[in-house]
């Protein structure tokens, strides 16, 4: 098949960008295939590139808004047994890998601009109606592509049936994967002494690790919340990815400012490495390599059931599972049950490893190979000629 395949960027950092990448590998062994983007980078050279035209690419907003037209005027749909869109971001799509839900994240959204008192007035509002925007198209090319609609988790595909009315035979869940070579237990023995010395944490500290950009999108502002219920352990929290740490300088008590560090974006094997368990209550997923990534690395996990979330996390063995939230109230018992979790976790260093090596075995289960799999039997049955 000749397989056109419409992102943003494509390259092997994280997100949709290495879902796309290790994708267009694996379907290029078989297919001929083309992907059009805005930027890319460490791809498979048996993919052909087109790259688009974007003005101020450097800002993911404006791909975002310019990749729905760029894809129509560059894409010809008579050159293409499949044109493949992530989510609604190609009008001329005829399947489509969906990674969240536009319906949840517009809520998300909303809260998230309503909590940024800085964000000027005309900002809140550009940003609002684009996030419409992005829902009605969404819905626009899941509806149009129906049976050709796949998911990056069995969570997100009940989603997807919920919020947009499809049958069950009409979206396919076709889960992303892990690098279990590169994620793995032995990133252990490989980076944590030498991190953990770096950043001046001895063998008896705890560390909790948060990994991600986006911070309130996912629930940062809930371990903080929780972690400031602690009483005075030796714990530290561990902040990686993008984001302005004095946005959430309101939630750290004063006798944990100096166990709380913001790393900024770094490699994450290290402080998978350098953790005891990782925390991710994010309000809104579509899969989470994150949290199997954390998982595969041999971490116990507190997250909630967003995205794969759920397929990880046995309550107790490999890791404990919060609810999610609609008003304050459940909030602060999302913070309690954090606070109780990480005292449990801290109290039982033993238990903790074992329930960190059940998440691996958990996550062992999720493969780029067996995501293309999915994805080929999905685009075979068809189109295939």
């Amino acid at each position: 098949m000749k397989i056109a395949i419409v992102i943003e960027k494509a390259d092997m950092r994280g997100g949709q960008n290495r879902v796309i990448a290790e994708l267009s590998r694996r379907l290029a062994v078989r297919h001929d295939v083309h992907l059009f983007c805005f930027e890319a980078a460490d791809l498979a050279p048996e993919v052909t590139v087109h790259l688009l035209p974007c003005p101020l690419r450097h800002r993911p907003i404006m791909q975002e808004i310019c990749i729905p037209l760029a894809s129509r005027l560059a894409v010809k749909p008579e050159q293409f047994d499949v044109i493949l869109a992530q989510g609604g971001n190609c009008p001329v799509a005829n399947s489509t890998l969906v990674h969240i839900s536009q319906v949840e994240l517009a809520q998300v959204k909303r809260q998230a601009f309503a909590q940024q008192p800085d964000m000027p007035a005309w900002e809140r509002t550009i940003r609002n109606r684009w996030q419409q925007t992005a829902l009605r198209n969404e819905i626009r090319v899941v509806r149009k592509c129906r049976g050709a609609v796949m998911a990056v988790s069995e969570q997100l595909r009940r989603t997807l049936i919920s919020d947009y009315g499809l049958a069950e035979d009409e979206v396919s869940a076709t889960p992303n994967g892990v690098d279990h070579d590169r994620f793995s237990l032995q990133v252990r023995e490989r980076y944590r002494h030498k991190l953990r010395t770096e950043l001046g944490l001895d063998d008896k500290s705890f560390v909790v690790l948060f990994m991600g950009a986006r911070w309130l999108e996912k629930g940062l502002d809930r371990l903080l919340s929780g972690v400031a219920m602690l009483p005075d352990r030796d714990v530290h929290v561990l902040v990686v990815g993008d984001g302005d740490p004095t946005s959430v300088a309101h939630l750290i008590p004063e006798h944990m400012t100096d166990h709380v560090h913001f790393t900024g974006l770094q490699p994450p094997e290290p402080y998978f490495a350098a953790a005891d368990c990782f925390v991710f209550p994010t309000r809104c997923e579509g899969f989470g390599l994150v949290m199997a990534e954390a998982a595969a690395c041999g971490l116990p996990l507190i997250v909630t059931p967003a995205g794969v979330g759920a397929e990880l996390v046995e309550p107790g063995v490999s890791g404990y599972l919060l609810p999610q939230a609609t008003d304050d109230a459940q909030e602060r018992l999302i913070a309690k049950q954090i606070a109780a979790h990480l005292a449990s976790l801290c109290g039982n260093r033993d238990a903790a490893r074992q329930m960190g090596l059940a998440a691996r075995e958990k996550s062992l289960r999720f493969t780029w190979d067996r995501q293309a799999e999915l994805v080929e039997q999905v685009l075979t049955a068809r189109f295939a000629r």
